[in-house]
């Protein structure tokens, strides 16, 4: 039993480090994510000129994400078996985890 045990953590440990997503990965997750959340009017610029580019932006979605990247600030730490994704900016924080080809935030992105 100890052995089917170790055998099984063994699989899981290797799918894990074959399966860690890359930083392109959490750049595809974040445009997702950033397209969403304009789309559903979640975030709000802080100054006048941030509100003017994301009013822009709910206009034509696509094409403004460049410029949204700018304002968020994302560091990815690839622990070899987990990549761990801190975001921040445009009012929001989140930590996220990137396991098995996903991204999960479990605390959700606060508002600062």
């Amino acid at each position: 039993m100890v052995k089917f045990l170790l055998g099984m953590l063994t699989m899981a440990a290797i799918g894990a480090y074959l399966t860690n997503p890359s930083a392109a990965d959490a750049e595809s997750a974040l445009r997702k994510e950033l397209l969403d959340a304009i789309s559903e009017e979640r975030i709000k610029g802080k100054t006048a000129a941030e509100s003017a580019a994301l009013l822009g932006c709910r206009l034509d979605p696509g094409t403004c994400f460049d410029l949204l990247r700018s304002m968020v600030d994302l560091k990815i730490e690839d622990r070899h078996l987990y990549s761990r994704l801190d975001l921040d900016g445009l009012g929001h924080r989140a930590t996220c985890y990137g396991l098995f080809t996903q991204f999960v935030c479990p605390g959700g992105f606060e508002t600062k």
